[in-house]
């Protein structure tokens, strides 16, 4: 499944924004299907945008599942540091745990 972002928020700028995103990927990766999110057309996003879409699927899959399931395409150098910022995050959170 290919989610474009922007085809289901009008911007990428809030928690709320994210939460759409979650809602939509979510049920996908947790039935152990693929999803490609697209963020074309997206510059820059903030952490609270990402803690909503992605970071929170570790509530319902394991970080394994959302690393095997998850693929992020179209998105820039400041998107990408800032997901897998949140990854390494989790990575460490879940050895330490």
């Amino acid at each position: 499944m290919v989610v474009r972002i922007l085809d289901h928020v009008a911007n990428c700028s809030s928690y709320a924004d994210g939460d759409t995103i979650f809602n939509i990927i979510g049920p996908v990766i947790q039935r152990g299907e693929d999803v490609v999110l697209s963020f074309e057309g997206v510059e820059a996003v903030p952490s609270s945008f990402i803690n909503a879409s992605i970071v929170r699927l570790i509530e319902i899959v394991s970080l394994k599942e959302i690393k095997t399931h998850l693929k992020v395409i179209k998105s820039t150098r400041q998107i990408n540091a800032l997901i897998r910022g949140r990854i390494d995050f989790l990575a460490q959170t879940a050895t330490i745990s």
